[in-house]
C-alpha cells in the first residue's frame, strides 16, 4: 500500500513538472538558477567587477571580504571592505554595508531603495604641500572624455538616473585628516608640518532622497572629534540643481587647541585651550554660501605667547545670545557680549609698541604680496551691541613712561558701547578694577575700534597703588628700582589723526628707592636722600610730565631744563641736609646738627635741649628722613667722671653689705669714713692705713703738745685714691657713648605734643673723639633714609 502511494507521486511529477514539454517545468527550471544566481554568482560578480575596476581604472587595491545577496528580498551585504591608495595607505572602507532594493524599482524605472544601511565607515583624507588631497586625486582619475563635454548644469541633472532612497543611515563613521602645512617663515624646501583631525562616531541619516530638481529632504548628522568637541545638525538638504542646506546647527565644546597649527601660521602665539559652543540656523546655498544666525559663546580660553610663555589674552567665559554671520552681505552682528573672567597682558614698550603689535609672523616678500593682494577685498561689516565685562584680570606694563609703570588689575568689570565699523561714532568706554589689596583702577574715554589712531581719548586712573619692591620701576634722573611706597597715576591720552598727545600725572606717596639700575641719563646723586628732603609734610611727590609724538614712532620730550632743575635742586639740599632743615623752623643752621654733653655725663643741658626741639619740628615736617646717632666718646675727657662713679658705686654696695642703704653715698663723708678705708685697703693691699693718716697728721708744735689730724684731708685722700683705682673698660666708654645716642633719641620721640616716630631714629655704633678742644663732647647727627 505504502510503495504504490509513492510510485503515483513520482508519475504525478514526471508527468506534470518534469516534462519539458510543461511551462512549468521551465518555470521551475527559471527559479532555480535564480536562485543560484542571486545567491551564488552575484556575489562573485559584485566582487570580481569591483576588484577590476579599482585595479584597472583607478589603479587602486580594493579587498572585500564577502558579498551577501539575496535575489527574493532584493538586499545585498558587503562586509569589510578597504580601498588603499597608491602608496597602500588605506583611503576608504567600511564594516558592513546593508542595501535594499524594492522590486517596484523594476515597473516604473526608478532606482528605489528602500533602506541603505553603512556601518563602520572609514576615511583617511591628505592634504599635501601642493593644495591637492586623496580624494580630490581619486575624483580626477574618474572622470572621463564624456564627462569633460558636459558642460552646464542641466545637462548634468539630465544625465542623472532617477534614484529614491527611503531610508539612509550611517553609523559609527569615521573621518580622519592629516593637512601638510607650510611653514610661511621657513625655506621652501622645508619639510611640512602635519596636522591629524579626526572625527569619529559619525551618525548621518536621510529620509526620502532623491535626485529631482528642487526636492530637498530630512538630514541628521552628528559626530566627535577625537581632540574634543561634538558637532551636530538637523535639517533639510537640497541636492539639485545646486545643493542647499538649512537647519539647525550645533557646536558643543569645540576645542581650539585643534587649530593652533593652523593660527600658527599668521601668529606669533600658543592656544592652549579653549572650547567653542554654537546652536542656531544655519544655511548655505547658490546665492548664499554660508549664513549662521544663533547664540555663541568660547569658554576657558588661554592664548600665550610663543616667545615668552606668558598668557596674552584668555577668559572663563565669552558668550552672546544673537550671532549673526552672512557671508553674501560680508556682515557680521552681535547682541552685547558678556566676559566673564577675562585675563590678559597688555605691554607698552618703551618705544611705544605693544606685544600684541609684535604677534604677526614675519612672512617672506612674496608671501606678503599675496596678502596685501587680499587686503584689497570689501572688508567686513561688524557691529557689536556692546561688551560688558565683569572679574577680568589684567597685567598691565607701560614702560614708554619716565617711571615705568606694571601693575595688576583684578575684579576689572565696566562695558563698552556699540562698536561698529560702520559709523564713524567712536565707542564709549568705561572700566573699573582694584589692584592689589587697596589699589583702584578706572578707565574712561572713547575708542574707535576699527580707526584708533584717529580718533581716541583715553583717560586712566590709578589710586592708591602699592608699589612693590621687584617692579621694575626707574626715572630718568633716578636709575634706581622703587622699594616701597604708593602712586597715583593719572594718563590722559589723546589721538588725532596718527599725532599722539598726553599728560601723565604722577603723585608717589612716602617713595622708598631701592637698587640701582643701569641708565645713561641718570644723575650721580644720593637720591634716598633727595627724596625724603623734597618730599612735603604729607610725604608726597607730584610730577606732571608731558607726552607727545607720532603714533607710529612717537618721540617723548621731556625737557631737558625741568631735569636741570631738578638736579641742581637734589645738589643744593643733599650737600647741607641740615641747613635745609634749619631753614624749615628758622633755627641756626650751623648748630642744628650736633649735641654737646659735659664729661662723663648723658644729660642734655638747656640750650642742648632747645636745639632738639626744633631738630624735632623740623623732622615733623620731613616724615620720610631719619636720624643716625652715633654717641661720641673721649677717653681722657670721659674717664674722671666715670671713674667717680663707679668708685660711688663700690661704696654703695659696700655700704648695703653692712646694713646702710644710701641712695647717693659720699666718698668724703665722716660717716663712710671705715667703708672708704676697707675700700682703700682691697685697693692698695700694701699700703697701711696708718702710715697715711700719719701724712695727715701735724705732729705736736711749740704752741700744741697734741698731735692733729686733718680727717677732712685724709678722707679726700682715700677719696681720690679709690676713684684713681677704678679701671673703665672700653666697652663702658661705649656705654656711656650709647646713653648719650639714647638721652638724644629719647628726647626727639618722646615728647606727647610732637614727638616723631621711634624707628625714625637709629642709634650706630658709638664713636671715640679724638680730642675734646672745649668743655663739651659734641654728637655730630646724620640724616639718612635707610
Amino acid at each position: 500500500m505504502h510503495g504504490s502511494s509513492l510510485g503515483q507521486i513520482g508519475n504525478y511529477l514526471r508527468e506534470k513538472w518534469a516534462s519539458p514539454r510543461r511551462v512549468r517545468f521551465w518555470l521551475l527550471v527559471l527559479i532555480i538558477l535564480y536562485t543560484l544566481l542571486g545567491f551564488f554568482a552575484l556575489p562573485w560578480v559584485i566582487q570580481y567587477v569591483a576588484v577590476n575596476t579599482a585595479k584597472e581604472d583607478f589603479g587602486r587595491e580594493l579587498r572585500i571580504e564577502s558579498v551577501h545577496t539575496n535575489p527574493y528580498t532584493l538586499t545585498l551585504r558587503m562586509n569589510g571592505v578597504t580601498l588603499n591608495d597608491k602608496d597602500d595607505r588605506q583611503l576608504l572602507g567600511w564594516g558592513n554595508l546593508f542595501v535594499n532594493l524594492e522590486w517596484s524599482s523594476i515597473i516604473d524605472q526608478t532606482w528605489t531603495f528602500d533602506a541603505i544601511r553603512i556601518d563602520k565607515l572609514m576615511i583617511q583624507e591628505e592634504r599635501f604641500i601642493s593644495g591637492e588631497t586623496r580624494l580630490s586625486r581619486l575624483a580626477a582619475e574618474s572622470s572621463g572624455p564624456e564627462s569633460e563635454k558636459k558642460e552646464s548644469g542641466k545637462e548634468k541633472s539630465a544625465e542623472m538616473p532617477a534614484l529614491r532612497i527611503r531610508d539612509f543611515k550611517l553609523e559609527n563613521g569615521v573621518l580622519r585628516f592629516a593637512d601638510n602645512l607650510k611653514d610661511v617663515t621657513a625655506a621652501d624646501d622645508a619639510e611640512p608640518k602635519q596636522v591629524s583631525l579626526a572625527l569619529q562616531n559619525i551618525g548621518l541619516w536621510v529620509k526620502d532622497f532623491t535626485l529631482q530638481n528642487d526636492a530637498s529632504f530630512p538630514l541628521r548628522l552628528n559626530g566627535q572629534l577625537t581632540k574634543g568637541g561634538k558637532l551636530a545638525f538637523d535639517g533639510t538638504f537640497q541636492l539639485l540643481p545646486s545643493p542647499a542646506l538649512e537647519g539647525n546647527a550645533e557646536i558643543n565644546e569645540l576645542a581650539f587647541k585643534q587649530a593652533a597649527p593652523y593660527l600658527q601660521q599668521f601668529m606669533n602665539v600658543q592656544l592652549e585651550n579653549g572650547t567653542l559652543t554654537l546652536n542656531g540656523q544655519m544655511s548655505t546655498n547658490a546665492q548664499q554660501p554660508f549664513a549662521f544666525k544663533g547664540s555663541a559663546s568660547i569658554n576657558t580660553l588661554n592664548i600665550k605667547e610663543a616667545s615668552n610663555d606668558e598668557t596674552l589674552l584668555g577668559w572663563d567665559s565669552l558668550q552672546t545670545e544673537q550671532f549673526d554671520l552672512n557671508i553674501a552681505s560680508k556682515e557680521i552682528e552681535t547682541a552685547p557680549i558678556v566676559v566673564k573672567g577675562l585675563s590678559g597682558r597688555v605691554v607698552i614698550n618703551q618705544d611705544k609698541t605693544t606685544n600684541f603689535g609684535q604677534l604677526v609672523v614675519d612672512t617672506p616678500a612674496d608671501t606678503k604680496g599675496d596678502t596685501n593682494k587680499s587686503e584689497e577685498t570689501e572688508p567686513f561689516g561688524i557691529t557689536i551691541e556692546g561688551v560688558e565685562l565683569s572679574d577680568g584680570d589684567v597685567q598691565f606694563s607701560d614702560n614708554s613712561l619716565p617711571l615705568p609703570f606694571s601693575t595688576s588689575i583684578h575684579t576689572l568689570s565696566g562695558e563698552v558701547s556699540t562698536l561698529s565699523s560702520d559709523s564713524s561714532e567712536p565707542a564709549r568706554v568705561k572700566l573699573e578694577g582694584e589692584v592689589a589689596e587697596y589699589g583702584l583702577a578706572q578707565v574712561n574715554g572713547t575708542v574707535h575700534a576699527w580707526h584708533p589712531m584717529r580718533q581716541t581719548t583715553i583717560n586712566v586712573r590709578f589710586r592708591n597703588l602699592q608699589i612693590p619692591e621687584y617692579s621694575p620701576y626707574t626715572v630718568n634722573f633716578a636709575g634706581r628700582k622703587i622699594a616701597d611706597g604708593t602712586m597715583d597715576l593719572d594718563l590722559d591720552y589723546t589721538v588725532n589723526e596718527e599725532k599722539l598727545d598726553g599728560q601723565n600725572n604722577l603723585v608717589l606717596h612716602d617713595l622708598k628707592l631701592g637698587e640701582k639700575m643701569e641708565s645713561s641719563d641718570a644723575m650721580d646723586l644720593p637720591l634716598d636722600l633727595a627724596i625724603a628732603l623734597l618730599q612735603d609734610s604729607d610725604g608726597v611727590i607730584d610730577l606732571n610730565l608731558p607726552v607727545s609724538g607720532d603714533v607710529g614712532n612717537p618721540q617723548f620730550d621731556f625737557g631737558k631744563v625741568i631735569q636741570q632743575a631738578v638736579g641742581d635742586a637734589i645738589k643744593s639740599v643733599v650737600t647741607a641736609p641740615f641747613s635745609f632743615l634749619a631753614n624749615l623752623v628758622g633755627a641756626d643752621s650751623e648748630e642744628m646738627g650736633k649735641v654737646e654733653f659735659p664729661e662723663g655725663r648723658t644729660h642734655l643741658l638747656p640750650p642742648q635741649r632747645e636745639r632738639i626741639a626744633k631738630l624735632r619740628e623740623a623732622l615733623n615736617k620731613r616724615p620720610a628722613l631719619a636720624l643716625e646717632l652715633a654717641g661720641p666718646f673721649n677717653q681722657a675727657f670721659d674717664a674722671p667722671a666715670l671713674k667717680e662713679d663707679k668708685a660711688v658705686k663700690v661704696l654703695q654696695q659696700r655700704l648695703a653689705e653692712e646694713g646702710s642703704e644710701v641712695e647717693e653715698p659720699s666718698l668724703t663723708s665722716e660717716s663712710n669714713q671705715a667703708a672708704m678705708e676697707a675700700i682703700f685697703s682691697s685697693h692698695y693691699p700694701d699700703t697701711e692705713l696708718e702710715t697715711v693718716k700719719d701724712r695727715f697728721t701735724e705732729k705736736p708744735s711749740e704752741a700744741s703738745n697734741e698731735a692733729k689730724f686733718d680727717a677732712l684731708a685724709y678722707r679726700n685722700h682715700l677719696a681720690e685714691k679709690v676713684v684713681a683705682a677704678q679701671s673703665i673698660t672700653n666697652e663702658e666708654f661705649k656705654a656711656i657713648a650709647n646713653a648719650r645716642a639714647e638721652a638724644v633719641r629719647d628726647a626727639l620721640v618722646n615728647n606727647s605734643d610732637s614727638g616723631i616716630s621711634a624707628d625714625r631714629v637709629r642709634i650706630t655704633a658709638p664713636q671715640e673723639v679724638d680730642s675734646v678742644e672745649a668743655e663739651r663732647i659734641a654728637m655730630e647727627l646724620a640724616v639718612t633714609t635707610d
